[in-house]
Order: structure tokens, then C-alpha cells, then sequence
């Protein structure tokens, strides 16, 4: 599930938000303290009621009342899901009273992969949502009853009853949008349950969590391992009874968990390690979900709240996560599908979006944030590279090759390198933003790396690179990243993931043929060196990896895939590096990565 696109209106400082877009992935929603992020964030995750008020217009019996619609996505199974687990029966108006075509509609809603659902909220009433097969007005449609039977949901004819389809939204929102805060208290004790997911409100966690400890006990050491990397104090967790007969978290400061007086119980760890661990369990446990977090680093250390979203953007990309925050860590540790800022002048709050790749834009919401570039970039080690890819991708080859990174150490994608140089060659490009870069960065860290990709530099520029920058650049020994994912299976596997009915085994065999037929078109920039073999590494030095994927996806696909590096090459890591040779096909990237990290760590700045 997914929440597309949304509009407040009448609600909290908010006069009219105007339509306002999501996307999936990380969303940003940036501003002042009581700018009114927080007030947005609560209508999504409440549904509520909460009239605007101004000088003009604040008495309770003018007020009227407050308006939000929505745009969702979301998949029949899940919508099926909530009935099943909520609901006995839901009626709604029909088309027509016929057993059979009542059923079959009903099924095809249900089995559907994406149902676009507009749902509007006004006051304190239910929801109101177009339900697919819904009655016109003065027509001879029947109202009818859906009910569940055995683990599926049958038209039952001759019951009349009102209309409920409300539940079936609340029910909804109660399984699939979670919302955090560091107003939440207590998370660290529950009474004893079996619970498959975390409540919306997080108080049955330890039940979750001692249900993860005993029947998955991978999926709780993946979330310890993820906790240590959060929290370097914290070295393990467990759930234990209490002599009050219900359950505690414990967080211990060492491995072994052999004297339990060591431990401390969560509710007396802070709200932050709370809040971490239950963000992540429902991250780890659920399919897709909106998850709603307010003001991050208000119960996050700044290098806290970067961990955390760098594991939630490269492990659990399938969730939407709706974000706000006015920290530029944050912002500087994100690569956010959407940014949005909301300002306050008086009583009136507005929100509008914001291209982060614009100089302007970035410049304004520093200022009306009151921080600077200093701010933004204050960490203790700065690795400069190429773009959004490989500050994805490279903390992911370092975390699954080598071990968690350095909590002090940050990719920070350079993306808009026509802001440095208009005209000139490459190397006169790389040398002109890492002269910037460096030089801007020097009094802010204790060390600066840059790594860059090769492109069409000769050897004799990377020589000359290298020299002039002293050592600190260094250079992705074959073109681009892209060229460590060329790879039939792996590309089989990822258009298969997005394009369904496609069968695996042939469409790898003509993957594989394509690769072979157009690696040597002067397009692809490896003409005079290709002989028919993928595998030959002077060729995949420096074919143009990234275009020719695209251009194979887009041909094996007859269209229906497109392949974009910023969003697709993540998931080509992922294949290539679970196959059976994957890390050994890759050493000589991991050994790019793993210098960048480790060999800038007694390198001073320049």
C-alpha cells in the first residue's frame, strides 16, 4: 500500500494544502519547529478532525469542518487481509444482485495487483471511498452482503443492512500505516499475546518481538545486528516474562546474555532505541506499509537517525516512508524520491515541493531552515561520489562485504555536475569539483575522499588525477558502476520481478543473446574490443553498461521495462551479490568500495 497523492483542507494551520505527491521510498517534508509538519503527519496516519483557526475565523460554531482526500494504491490481497482478520461482513451498494456476477466482480477486486482507491474524510464522519463496482444514484442496483466463510469472502443474497464499507477502510489503515512520534512512552513492556504484526500504536512490541525471538530467530538477529549498527552501546536484545506475568524487552551492552543484571530494560533505554526497534520490526515483518515518522532526530542522534535511514533505504525498499523532519542530516543522509517544505507565516501553514537538485531551491530551504552548508555536511568523513546510485549501492557492497560502516563515515553524492563546469573534458571536470570540494569541506572533517568514475579518461589523465589531487581521488576502474552488472540471470531476474508473465529460463537466453549481438555497436563506446564474451574485462572496462542494460530491458521486454540506474541498480546489486559467485565476481568493486572507507581513515584533509 501506498498513499499517491493527498489534500487538506480546513485542517490545523492549513487553509488548502492543494494537491500534493507522493512517491514511493523516502518522502521529505521539511520546515521550522510548529511550521506545521507534524499537523500533515496526523491527518494522514488519524483521519481526523481539527479546524483551522485565524483571527478572522476561530469561535468552535464557525469553524466547519476539516477536509482530506487521498489518492491510494494498494493490492487486493491486502484490502482482502484486513477483511478477513477485522470484519465478519461488509455490505455496499452492487451493480447487480446476481450470485454469480456479484461473486466474479468481487473476486477480480480482491485478486487485482494495484487497485487506484480515492478515499475522502470530512469531520469526524467515516470515510468515504469509490468503491469499484458502487451504485448510481436512481438506479435499480440492490445493496447486498459480503461475508467471510472458511478464509474467503462469498456473497451472501437476501441481506439488507447499512452500508459499512468504512470499516473495511479503517481496517485499512489500522493494518498497513504506522505512525511514529517521540511522544510514545512505554514501549518496552506488554502483556503476553501471539501477534502477527505490530499494533499501529507499537504497545504489543515485546509480544512481537518474543514471537520473532522463538519462531524466526534470523529475522531477530538481522534486527540486532541492525540495532548495534544504530546504537554502538547496544550489543543485543531479548524478551523475557516478568513476576508481574507479562513480557519485557531487555537491551544488553555486551554479546553474552549469561547475567540478566546486566541488562536494562527498553522503557529505561530512551525513546529513541524504542522508537528504532519498533520502526524496523515493521519494516522486517510486513510485505508494504506506510510508515509515517515525526521529527526523526527529535529521538535520534543525527548519526543515529542517518543509520537508520540508510538500513530502511537499502534493505527495506518496499515501504513508503513519509518523513519530517527540519535536521540537515536528514536531508544530507537521504536520497528522498520527494522533498516537500512547509512554511507558517502567522496562522497560515503552506506546503509546496522542492527540487533539491536546483541550487536555488537548496539554498532556500537552508535559509529557512537556519542552517548552513556547514551544517549539512558535518560529518568526520566524507566520501564524494558520482551520483544517488552509488550512495545506495556502495554502503551496501561495504555492509555485506566488509562489516557496518564507520558511523562517522558518509557517501555524499555529487549529482549535478553541470553546477561546476559547463565546457572542458573530463578530467578538467573531476579536478574543478574535487578543487571545491575539498577546499570548501577542509575546515569541516577530518579527512576527504573522492571516488569518480573513469568514464573515457586515458591512463595518462587518471596519472595526472591522481597526482594533483594527492592521492585523495580515486577512480572506479572501469567506466561506470554499471559495468559490474552486466550479467544475463541477474537482468532476467530483475525485468521478470517487474514485468509479470514473462518465464525466467527463456527470457535469460535471449538476455544473454542481445548482450552478445549489440556489445559491439559503436553506441555502447567498446567496439574495437568486443569478441563475443560478457566476461572479457577489457570489454566491460569500457562498454557504456548503463545504456546498453537499458537499452536490452526495454527490447526483451517489448517496452513494458525500463531500466533506470537510479532505481534499478540497487536490485542488480542485490542478485549479483546472492549468487553462488556473485562476491567473487565482484572483488575488484568490493576492493574499490572497501578503500574508499578504510583508506580515508588516516588520510587528513586537504
Amino acid at each position: 500500500m501506498r498513499i499517491d497523492r493527498f489534500q487538506l483542507s480546513n485542517y490545523s494551520s492549513f487553509s488548502d494544502t492543494g494537491p500534493v505527491d507522493l512517491k514511493p521510498g523516502i518522502n521529505i517534508i521539511v520546515g521550522e519547529n510548529n511550521a506545521g509538519k507534524s499537523a500533515i503527519l496526523r491527518s494522514l496516519f488519524q483521519l481526523g478532525n481539527s479546524p483551522h483557526r485565524s483571527p478572522r475565523e476561530f469561535r468552535p460554531e464557525r469553524l466547519g469542518y476539516s477536509h482530506l482526500e487521498l489518492d491510494v494504491s494498494i493490492g487486493g490481497e491486502e484490502i482482502k487481509s484486513s477483511w478477513l482478520k477485522h470484519l465478519s461482513s461488509v455490505y455496499w451498494e452492487i451493480a447487480s444482485a446476481d450470485v454469480s456476477s456479484a461473486q466474479r466482480m468481487m473476486d477480480e477486486f480482491l485478486s487485482s495487483p494495484s487497485n487506484n482507491l480515492k478515499i475522502q474524510k470530512q469531520g469526524n464522519a467515516q470515510p468515504i471511498w469509490n468503491l469499484p463496482f458502487k451504485f448510481k444514484p436512481n438506479s435499480t442496483e440492490t445493496r447486498v452482503l459480503f461475508g467471510t466463510n472458511s478464509g474467503r469472502i462469498s456473497y451472501i443474497p437476501g441481506r439488507i443492512s447499512a452500508d459499512n464499507t468504512h470499516d473495511l477502510v479503517n481496517s485499512v489503515w489500522q493494518d498497513y500505516v504506522f505512525m511514529f512520534d517521540a511522544q510514545r512512552f512505554g514501549l518496552g513492556r506488554s502483556e503476553f499475546g501471539y501477534p502477527d504484526r505490530l499494533n499501529s500504536s507499537a504497545d504489543n512490541l515485546p509480544a512481537v518481538l518474543n514471537r520473532i525471538q522463538g519462531e524466526r530467530a534470523a529475522v531477530f538477529a538481522r534486527l540486532v545486528a541492525h540495532i548495534r549498527e544504530i546504537f554502538s552501546t547496544i550489543r543485543n536484545l531479548s524478551v523475557r516474562p516478568t513476576e508481574q506475568n507479562d513480557l519485557e524487552i531487555l537491551v544488553w551492552p555486551i554479546d553474552e546474555q549469561e547475567h540478566p543484571e546486566l541488562s536494562v530494560g527498553l522503557n529505561n533505554s530512551g525513546t529513541g532505541v524504542a522508537q528504532a526497534i519498533a520502526i524496523l520490526t515493521v519494516a522486517m515483518t510486513l510485505d508494504e506499509a506506510v510508515i509515517i515518522i515525526d521529527e526523526i532526530s527529535s529521538f535520534l542522534h543525527p548519526a543515529a537517525a542517518k543509520t537508520l535511514l540508510r538500513i530502511l533505504q537499502t534493505n527495506y525498499p518496499q515501504h513508503q516512508y513519509i518523513i519530517s523532519t527540519h535536521s540537515p542530516e536528514v536531508l544530507s543522509a537521504s536520497s528522498p524520491s520527494t522533498v516537500h517544505f512547509v512554511r507558517k507565516s502567522g496562522f497560515e501553514s503552506s506546503i509546496s515541493p522542492v527540487d533539491l537538485g536546483r541550487l536555488e531551491d537548496l539554498r532556500q530551504v537552508t535559509g529557512q531552515l537556519g542552517i548552513s552548508m556547514t551544517d549539512v555536511f558535518a560529518v568526520d568523513r566524507i566520501i564524494w561520489i558520482e551520483g544517488p546510485t552509488e550512495e545506495l549501492c556502495f554502503p551496501y557492497i561495504y555492509t555485506n562485504s566488509v562489516g557496518p560502516m564507520p558511523r562517522s563515515t558518509m557517501f555524499v553524492p555529487v549529482i549535478a555536475t553541470g553546477d561546476f563546469s559547463q565546457t572542458g573534458t573530463r578530467l578538467e571536470l573531476v579536478l574543478e569539483i574535487y578543487n571545491r570540494l575539498s577546499s570548501a569541506a577542509a575546515p569541516l572533517v577530518k579527512s576527504v575522499t573522492f571516488g569518480f568514475d573513469s568514464e573515457d579518461l586515458s591512463e595518462r589523465n587518471k596519472e595526472d588525477l591522481l597526482r594533483r589531487s594527492g592521492g585523495h581521488v580515486h577512480l572506479l576502474p572501469r567506466r561506470h558502476f554499471e559495468c559490474y552488472l552486466i550479467e544475463s540471470a541477474a537482468i532476467a531476474t530483475l525485468v521478470v520481478a517487474h514485468v509479470p508473465g514473462l518465464q525466467f529460463d527463456e527470457l535469460h537466453k535471449r538476455i544473454e543473446e542481445r548482450l552478445v549481438a549489440l556489445g559491439g555497436e559503436k553506441e555502447f563506446k567498446a567496439a574495437d574490443i568486443f569478441k563475443g564474451n560478457l566476461s572479457d574485462p577489457q570489454w566491460l572496462a569500457k562498454v557504456d553498461a548503463a545504456k546498453l542494460i537499458k537499452r536490452v530491458c526495454s527490447e526483451v521486454s517489448e517496452q513494458r521495462f525500463e531500466f533506470a540506474k537510479k532505481v534499478h541498480s540497487l536490485e542488480l546489486l542485490k542478485t549479483r551479490m546472492a549468487s553462488v559467485t556473485g562476491k567473487e565476481d565482484l572483488a575488484e568493486l568490493i576492493a574499490y568500495v572497501s578503500v574508499l572507507v578504510d583508506g580515508s581513515k588516516d588520510r587528513p584533509a586537504v
